[in-house]
Formats: C-alpha cells, structure tokens, sequence
C-alpha cells in the first residue's frame, strides 16, 4: 500500500474519495522544519543552511517515519510552488535511506484526472525550485538577524525588519505621511441646469481649460450668465467604444477582485480559496499565470455556447498570453466543476461564483458601448464661457452579462451642432481638493505587483505580517501607518536604502526566479546579498536617528529637544539628552495617561455605561464598573459593541499523533488559526497551519 504525505490536512478527505482505500494518507501540517535559530541557522561562510524540526511538528514528524516504514512506495504530493518543494525536501529528509521508491508529484487541482495523471507520471523532487525557497528564506533570516539588533540600539525597541515587508510599509507610511501634511485647496464648480432635462458643467473660458479657485471667480461666470442666452452646441462626437473581457484570475487579481466586492483582507482571500482548492473545486491559487488547459477553454466555449448563444461567445479563442515578470509554472485560477466532499459555506460560495463568473466571461464576446459628447458655448459679453455633457448607452452586454457592473445609462437627447438649448439655472458648489486615498488591500497589492515586488504566495503573508507588528492598522478597507510603522520605515529608509527600495527588491525576486529556472547559483546570490547588507550595518551602527525623529516640543526637565523612540509600550518622545537627562512624554506630546471616553452604549451585563479603552491590541469597549464588571466587546464598523464569537472547531479527519485518541480540529486562537486535539484538555497537542 504507497504512502501519500501532503501538507494540509483539509485535503485528505477529497484524496481518499481519489485514491480509495489502498493509499495511506498523512499530513505535515504545513512546514515541519525551519531554519535553526542558533547563529541564524546559516553557516557563515559557505551559506549551508541548518535546518530543525519545529517544536509543536515533532510528534507528526515522529508518526511520519514510523509510518513511513511500512511502506515501499512513498508519494510526496505537496503543493506545486517554491513553499511545497520545500516542505517536499524536508520530508524526504524524514523518510528511509534504502528500501523505499520515493516520487514526487504534481497536480495543479484536486480533481481525479489531475490526481490520477500524477501518479501515473511520478516526477523528482525539484533541487532548483528548493533553491530558490531557501535563497527567500536565507536572504529573510539575514535582514530579520542583522538588522534589528542595530533598531534596537538606537531606540527602535521591538521592532524587527523584513526584505518584502519593508517596502511595502514604506509605500503605506509615505502615504500616511502626504495625507498628513496635505494642505487642502478650495475650488468651485458650475453646472448649467438645461429645459432638455440634463446638467452641462463648466470647464473653461475662450476654448481653454479654467479651474476656478475661489468664490470672486465663480461668481464673475454666474454674474456673466445674467443675461440668460441659450447655450449654443459648438462640438457633437458619437462613437462606439468596446470593452473586453478580463482574463481568469490570478492570485493578485482575486486578492483585489474580493477586497472591492466584499471588503476581504488578503489573508481571508486565500483561507477560503485554500478551502476551495481542498475541495478540489478550483485549481491551484497561488498563481500569477492566465494561461488555461486548452480543453478546459473548448468546454468553456461550449458551455457558453449552450448557455448564451452564439452572440454572447467570443469570435475567436481568446489567448492571454503571461506577462514578461510572470513564472508562469500554474494554470490560471479557475474551476474544476467538481462536486465538493462536503457542503460549502457563504463564503466558500460567493468565492467560487466569483471565479467561476470570471472564469467564463473570459471567452465571452465583447460588451460595447454608445458614447456622446457635447461641448457648448454661452456667448457673454466679453467672453464666451465653456461647457461640456457625455452621455453613455450600453448597446450589447457581452461579458457584462455574466461578470462586472453595469452602470446606468446617461441617455441625450438627440442635439446638433448649432443648436440653442435654453437653461433655468446657474448653479455654483464651492469644494476642497481631498488628499490622497488610502491603500486598501486591493490597491497596494495591485501597485507591489506592478513594481515587481513579492509573489503569489507571498502577497497575503506581507500585510498579515505588517498587521501583526502593528506597524499598519485596518479601519474599515483602508490600510493606516501607525506611529510606529512611520518610524520604522523612515529609520530604515535612512539607513538600509536597498531594503526598502522597490527596484532593488523586485530584482531579488527576478534572480529568485531565475534560481527556480537554474539559470542562476542562490550561493553567488546570497554571498551578494549579505555583502551589501553588511556594508549598510557598519554604516548604521555609526549613525544616529533620522532627522524626522526630531520634534520642536521642550523636555519638562532640561527643556531640551525631544526625539521620538519605542519601547516595550509602544512610541514616546524622549529627552535627546539622554541618558543625561530621562525626561519622557507621551507620543503626541502630553505628560498625562489617556482617560476612558464613554460612550452612549450600555453595558449589557450590569447596565453600567462602556467607554473606550486602549489596551495592547488597540482601542475596545469596556464597562466603566470594571474590575466589578469585566464585560468587554470589539468597536464595530459603525461604532457599535461587537461581542467575539467562539468560531467552531472544524474537523480534519487526522489522528492526534500524541496520544492516538482524539482528532486534530482546526480550531481559531488569539493568534489565528492552529490545530488541537480534541482530546483537550487530557491532551494538549497543538500545531500551526500552514
């Protein structure tokens, strides 16, 4: 009977329903080893990594080589990336030096045909591929080790860098930082309303573009327009405009696509589409390829074919080809049209119709489109002043039928050049520029895939990190710098450059890539790298704080300056004259501790009134009463108490390898997710998720 060890454990229902009853099937839970912790797990000279078997893996690893002995043929499926074939390469540590076939193999989606395929064409494991997940790893071990000790040393108590996470921090902390020092600027707008049931706006003078600044400008053009003269139409275009389809998604474009449409963090985006993929229902989601199974795209037609009819399937095979920063080992992300183990929740629905809505609308002919616009004049006295309308029509669906939003038309009336159309109205709004947006999950994971930056497994982990270090904050979509956030990345943009430079980072990723394909040696790359980074840590170690971390606000003891730094409570400002002088305030320059806000919400066990409280996870409501009362609940989206729900323990189908009694569930903790037994609390055996 062969032996099948896979990484999740949510897959092994699906595969047993595959395989039947002569595979065994086990899991590793994700990574069984990392890189040792002692003098960095790396050996300084040559790069050799050191690997060891993580604490809470060793029971599973235990029952891995027991169980392994009872076979002489020993399949390792696990995922098909870089991450996999590194989990592949650890197992296979684990496994019998002799006596044993051990296969590689590779299924893009967990469906009987792709399963079936693979082990009955068994490949090796993937030294390249390794190399490359042990260069990211290297090169991540060597910033997180090196150069926090110097943050440490100059005040940054607790904070750590990363090689990806950097720059992204340092895209969202610019960001915060324009918003901050945004100066708003008034400026007006006129729109006309016309006796033909439309408004026409202003947008120049004389045939030019006129902003107009202030309200003296808005109301020379109102005064103007006293004489009430028609509007004469002075330029009429009509056109037809297409708009085609999107390709299938990618991992990216599904991380952005379900942050628009449902407000998802990346994080949960790919929870719910490992879940999918588990269920063998959509093929592999980790992913920057749009290409499609051939046949899968002549079913497509087919179906759309049936479904729509002719007009709605698109003239030819519409061939999206990878872009030129793509690895394109996977299909795109689409769906198997499996039917799935077990029942799907909300979530897992709306997820799966999303990609099976794109999915189909990617070979579906094009929607298109009326466009009209009309540019009048009114003729003042002394000039003429300018004013425009577009209309839109949607002439044919297309796509639109089956994916994406359909905006309601802007219908004119039929107008020509020359024509009089008389008005009733001049009406002035005084605005103010707004500062940049935010970055949302969509926007910043758009903008780092733009810039080369991170990869389809790595998208998620960068923000889920920079949240975890609460170096950013979520409210609502958007994507906010903390204090701290703005202090690391401006230390490191001093002081390591390369780190948080987007060009430097998204040639690393481009040699990671190039080491996948072995056209590249991940020693050269690594001894380059630590170079560089060495040269920069000497540098630092002699260099004192950022300008910014200068503030003109006086030492209550010395009356020196203050400088902004970080301890194990989070930012201050402390005297510049330490260690001379301790003088200390709070962040924003206060020498008092924040008082509870109370709030018009009562407290639903004792009747008390909440207020706001700030503990280390951020603010949340408490009862004033407390300590007699220790009700507390989460600050909801519109200001409302949020009780935490206890998330139901979820079933693996795996046998706790401690004590061979109970079940590992997966169950959801302050940390996230991790897996226990449910023989808690006789036993206490838990496990991270991948």
């Amino acid at each position: 009977m062969p032996l099948v060890l896979i990484e999740s454990p949510n897959k092994i229902s699906k595969l047993r329903k595959i395989l039947g009853n002569s595979y065994t099937i086990m899991a590793s839970v994700g990574h069984i080893m990392d890189l040792s912790k002692k003098n960095m797990g790396i050996d300084a000279e040559t790069f050799e990594a050191n690997y060891k078997i993580n604490s809470d893996k060793r029971d599973i690893a235990k029952e891995i080589k027991r169980e392994a002995k009872n076979h002489e043929i020993i399949y390792i499926a696990t995922d098909p990336d870089r991450e996999g074939e590194a989990i592949a390469f650890h197992l296979a540590t684990l496994l019998p030096k002799r006596g044993v076939n051990i296969h590689r193999v590779r299924f893009n989606a967990i469906t009987k045909e792709a399963v079936k395929k693979a082990i009955k064409n068994p490949e090796t494991l993937d030294d390249n591929l390794y190399n490359a997940q042990q260069a990211r790893r290297i090169t991540d071990r060597l910033v997180g080790f090196k150069v926090s000790p110097v943050m440490w040393n100059k005040g940054l108590r607790g904070t750590s860098a990363g090689r990806v996470q950097s720059v992204a921090l340092r895209i969202i902390s610019e960001r915060e930082k324009a918003i901050k020092a945004f100066l708003p600027e008034e400026y007006w707008e006129i729109n006309v309303e016309t006796d033909l049931d439309f408004n026409a706006d202003f947008w120049g003078v004389n045939g030019k573009d006129f902003k107009i600044k202030n309200k003296a400008e808005a109301d020379k053009i109102v005064l103007a327009m006293n004489e009430k003269h028609d509007l004469v139409v002075i330029d009429h275009t009509n056109k037809q405009r297409s708009r085609k389809p999107a390709p299938p998604f990618i991992t990216s474009t599904l991380q952005q696509a379900a942050s628009n449409k449902f407000g998802w963090g990346a994080k949960k985006t790919m929870g719910v589409a490992q879940a999918l993929f588990s269920q063998g229902l959509i093929t592999y989601h980790r992913t920057d390829s749009t290409r499609t199974d051939p046949q899968k795209i002549t079913d497509l037609r087919a179906n759309i074919l049936k479904d729509h009819g002719k007009k709605y399937l698109s003239t030819n095979v519409i061939n999206y080809g990878p872009k030129a920063s793509s690895q394109d080992a996977h299909e795109a992300i689409r769906p198997t049209y499996d039917s799935p183990v077990s029942s799907l929740g909300s979530d897992e629905k709306r997820l799966f119709n999303l990609i099976d809505s794109r999915f189909t609308a990617s070979q579906m002919a094009e929607a298109k489109f009326g466009q009209v616009a009309v540019k009048f004049e009114y003729p003042g006295k002394k000039d003429k002043y300018n004013f425009k309308k577009n209309g839109s029509t949607l002439i044919f669906d297309g796509f639109l039928k089956v994916y994406g939003e359909i905006k309601d038309d802007v219908i004119l009336p039929p107008l020509s050049v020359g024509q009089a159309v008389s008005w009733s109205k001049v009406v002035p709004t005084q605005h103010f520029t707004k500062p940049p947006s935010r970055f949302s999950d969509a926007s910043i994971i758009k903008l780092l895939e733009k810039e080369g930056v991170g990869r389809p497994s790595t998208y998620a982990s960068i923000l889920d990190t920079l949240l975890d270090r609460k170096y950013i904050e979520r409210q609502k979509k958007a994507l906010i710098a903390t204090e701290i956030g703005i202090m690391v990345s401006d230390y490191l943009s001093a002081n390591f450059p390369t780190i948080v430079d987007t060009k430097f980072t998204s040639k690393m990723e481009s040699n990671l890539d190039k080491i996948a394909d072995g056209q590249m040696d991940y020693i050269d790359t690594l001894k380059l790298f630590n170079g560089d980074l060495d040269t920069q840590i000497d540098k630092a170690i002699t260099s004192g704080l950022p300008d910014t971390f200068t503030v003109e606000v006086d030492c209550p003891k010395c009356s020196s300056n203050m400088i902004k730094r970080i301890s194990k409570h989070g930012p201050f400002l402390g005297c510049i004259d330490w260690p001379n002088c301790d003088g200390s305030l709070s962040i924003d320059g206060e020498d008092k501790k924040s008082e509870a806000v109370e709030t018009g919400h009562k407290c639903p066990k004792c009747s008390n009134i909440l207020v706001v409280r700030t503990g280390r996870n951020g603010k949340f409501y408490g009862c004033k009463s407390y300590p007699a009362c220790k009700y507390t609940a989460m600050i909801g989206e519109d200001e409302k108490p949020v009780e935490a729900k206890k998330s139901k323990a979820k079933s693996t189908g795996v046998d706790c390898p401690k004590c061979k009694k109970g079940e590992m569930l997966e169950r959801k903790g302050k940390y996230g997710k991790f897996y226990g037994c449910s023989g808690f609390p006789k036993c206490r055996n838990i496990m991270k998720t991948i």
